[in-house]
């Protein structure tokens, strides 16, 4: 559709404009100056000559693969469509390994994707829920609770009690006195 073609047509466009003005820049003889001593610094710069010396079919390669991608792709999906359709019919395995994409997501789901969440979950409910939460926040709040619901428990509302409290505080007083020897 036009409304996917004019965008990419337009992107291509300025990239090939902007790589025709500033080839030089990058591979041209002017990259030395362009990148001073960037690549030599990091070494491995071999490399950058040894792409010159590169035969022929490396560079035209790539062109070639897609000008033959574009014919079968014409010839099976414009002028014979029946064809993909009788391939995937005949080759039913290699077609369904080909349409779920090697199974590349399935793989990376399984070995990366469930082992991360996994662990992420063990992180997140001992690491931060026991532990931080468990001594941090949470703990210090729990324990104010209890230590609130105990001395709740201690105050009935009863004189006798009060005064039964303040007995056994003046008798644990003495007491302490009493053992200790002094008063200071």
């Amino acid at each position: 559709p036009a409304v996917m073609l004019v965008p990419l047509g337009v992107l291509a466009i300025g990239a090939l404009g902007a790589g025709y003005l500033f080839k030089d820049l990058f591979i041209g003889g002017n990259h030395e100056h362009f990148w001073r001593e960037a690549m030599a610094a990091a070494g491995g710069t071999e490399i950058l000559e040894a792409m010159h010396h590169a035969p022929g079919w490396v560079a035209w390669s790539p062109t070639v693969m897609m000008a033959a991608g574009f014919v079968l792709a014409w010839y099976m999906y414009i002028r014979r469509p029946e064809v993909p359709v009788a391939l995937a019919r005949r080759h039913v395995l290699l077609y369904k390994f080909l349409l779920n994409k090697w199974y590349f997501d399935e793989i990376y789901d399984f070995l990366l994707v469930r082992p991360a969440m996994r662990l992420g979950r063990f992180l997140w409910k001992q690491g931060d829920g026991r532990v931080i939460d468990g001594f941090g926040p949470d703990g210090v709040s729990a324990r104010v609770l209890d230590v609130t619901r105990s001395a709740v428990r201690l105050q009935s509302g009863y004189v006798y009690h009060y005064a039964f409290a303040m007995l056994i505080g003046v008798a644990a007083l003495i007491t302490w006195y009493m053992f200790t020897g002094s008063v200071h």
